[in-house]
């Protein structure tokens, strides 16, 4: 059979505009939305050139902390977020670890708290531990950053299991991590 002749239609949207000019910019979400951040901690500009944090010596530059000195030496001082929070009192973060287990192993689960934050520590200056308590049958850490309570307590789970919790606070900047074993 054949085909009927008669004109075929190729229906294509196309874009015009005019020649030698760029295609229009694609914008995915809302333009007009602002992101709030909501820590009280966080610088709202850049410093203005390198800059050593007065207290424990960390380094500012292009926006970054680091531990590693730079070049040219840093000329401003100032202080670091993490050293403002500790000063304050005002911890970003909590880890609480209880269980019977916990009385059991208090010496490694210690030592695994502390290995992960010193590991975190290195790398985001930023991420510290703030205070760490003893109570009944329990462990409670403080940090200066919402993230590291996370991994502490993602490296409790790998280790020994239990059950974990996490809990984010928008409002307030502040992440609460529980992790619970009891045999």
């Amino acid at each position: 059979m054949a085909a009927a002749a008669g004109p075929r239609h190729n229906f294509i949207m196309r874009t015009y505009t005019k020649p030698g000019s760029r295609l229009p910019r694609q914008v995915r979400g809302n333009p007009r939305l602002q992101e709030e951040f909501h820590d009280p901690y966080h610088a709202r500009g850049k410093e203005k050139g390198p800059a050593r944090c007065t207290d424990c010596g960390a380094t500012y530059v292009r926006g970054h902390w680091r531990w590693q000195g730079v070049t040219p030496p840093a000329t401003g001082k100032t202080i670091c977020p993490a050293c403002r929070r500790v000063k304050d009192r005002y911890p970003a973060g909590e880890v609480i670890v209880s269980g019977a287990f916990v009385a059991a192993h208090t010496k490694e689960i210690e030592g695994l708290i502390r290995n992960t934050a010193d590991n975190e520590s290195r790398e985001h200056p930023l991420h510290r531990i703030m205070d760490f308590r003893r109570r009944k049958g329990a462990i409670a850490v403080t940090t200066t950053d919402v993230h590291l309570p996370h991994r502490i307590g993602h490296a409790l789970k790998d280790a020994w299991g239990g059950k974990l919790a996490t809990h984010y606070d928008d409002e307030g900047y502040y992440a609460r991590v529980t992790w619970e074993r009891n045999d």
